[in-house]
């Protein structure tokens, strides 16, 4: 394997020309989140992400476009963040929403907060060059990022145990990315210097969403990088639209998912990110009507007789050893003994040797092909690299 790191309704589709050459976006009316907003404008709408949108900007010179990236936030349904390039965007911007971050102009690089925000960078800047560093970064398994680190041409701020602001004055980086949900510079009394933007790519409940969060870190890195993510991101749905189209429609595995906690079953609901890839791989989600993205509680006796009428399990774990047995997963949890379906199929992905929350976010194209060759082999082993794979008996 290569080194690694897993709708918003269609508008029409039209041509949209930046100075960085042809650009195929989606661009709409104006959002009540711009209502009592005197000017008008125009946005470039993902193809897949609910959590972000470009806005076009008027300027002076009918030659230069300037975009704004606006970030919405966690429920999607107000703009939460609006970034800019330089403060020449933010001042031709006559109706900025929510807080406004512009790029440090004299620092360099994406600094990020999440394995996932590497992966997404790496997909479309296979040197990294555009990565400033990061936190966390023993949780990164790409080799890529490791070289940057050692070499000293990218940094590490920290994060564990705690952050490194040494470091993060010394070597600031053009932006920082973070979750949505805390700022981890909040404390820092020279915290505003940092730019800081949050990445909401885990919320997106469409695996094609969450990669095209490629497409706004290239945007953060300038119009070239845009136009190269874009390109990318493309040949990536291009790639996932085809196996979805040609996963069988017959003879469709029951599948659930999830796992015991506190006596509970928790697991993804029917408009989540895994239930929207197993449905595309070709296998029918046991809790595909039970709405939400986040995760659902289902009564352990119930989840027991649901397991049984199932033809597989799915799981995501962390564990060392390279080959895992269903007796491995009985001695983990006894529990798992009512579990296990009828037909002792359980599939597992393991992060500790497949880069699920890195690479295979930004290849859902990848995920996809390993399921649906997964669902339709009978349960035997791909021959090509896979991330999710049958236990052994």
């Amino acid at each position: 394997m290569q080194d690694k790191y897993i709708l918003r309704d269609h508008r029409i589709r039209v041509a949209f020309v930046l100075s960085i050459g042809l650009f195929t976006g989606c661009l709409g009316p104006n959002a009540d989140t711009n209502a009592g907003c005197s000017s008008s404008f125009e946005y470039i709408l993902p193809e897949a992400a609910e959590g972000f949108r470009w806005k076009v900007l008027a300027t002076p010179s009918l030659s230069q476009k300037l975009t704004c990236l606006e970030i919405f936030d966690a429920s999607f349904q107000a703009i939460n963040t609006s970034v800019y390039r330089d403060s020449f965007a933010l001042a031709n911007d006559p109706c900025p929403l929510g807080e406004t971050v512009v790029l440090n102009p004299t620092a360099r690089g994406i600094a990020t907060l999440s394995t996932t925000h590497v992966a997404l960078l790496e997909a479309w800047d296979p040197s990294l060059i555009h990565w400033a560093g990061g936190a966390f970064v023993d949780y990164i398994q790409s080799d890529i990022a490791h070289n940057r680190l050692d070499s000293g041409a990218s940094v590490s701020y920290g994060g564990n145990p705690e952050w490194d602001l040494e470091m993060l004055v010394s070597h600031p980086p053009s932006v920082l990315c973070i979750y949505p949900f805390g700022n981890p510079l909040n404390d820092a009394r020279w915290a505003d210097a940092v730019p800081i933007v949050p990445v909401l790519e885990y919320l997106e409940p469409h695996p094609l969403g969450r990669a095209e969060w490629m497409c706004a870190f290239g945007w953060l890195a300038g119009d070239s990088a845009w136009a190269e993510s874009s390109a990318v991101f493309a040949e990536v749905q291009t790639r996932y639209d085809a196996v979805r189209l040609n996963s069988r429609s017959d003879n469709r595995l029951r599948v659930f998912t999830g796992s015991v906690q506190q006596g509970e079953w928790h697991a993804p609901g029917g408009d989540s990110f895994i239930a929207k890839l197993l449905q595309d791989a070709g296998a029918d989600y046991v809790f595909e009507n039970r709405p939400g993205r986040e995760n659902v509680q289902i009564p352990l006796e119930e989840m027991i007789a649901l397991g049984k009428s199932c033809d597989a399990w799915g799981i995501v774990l962390n564990d060392a050893r390279a080959s895992l047995s269903i007796r491995d997963l009985l001695q983990m949890e006894d529990r798992n003994r009512l579990l296990i379906p009828n037909s002792n199929r359980v599939f597992v992905a393991n992060a500790a040797h497949c880069d699920y929350f890195g690479w295979w976010v930004a290849r859902p194209d990848a995920m996809l092909l390993n399921l649906a060759n997964l669902f339709d082999e009978d349960g035997v082993l791909m021959e090509d690299e896979t991330c999710f794979n049958w236990l052994l008996e």
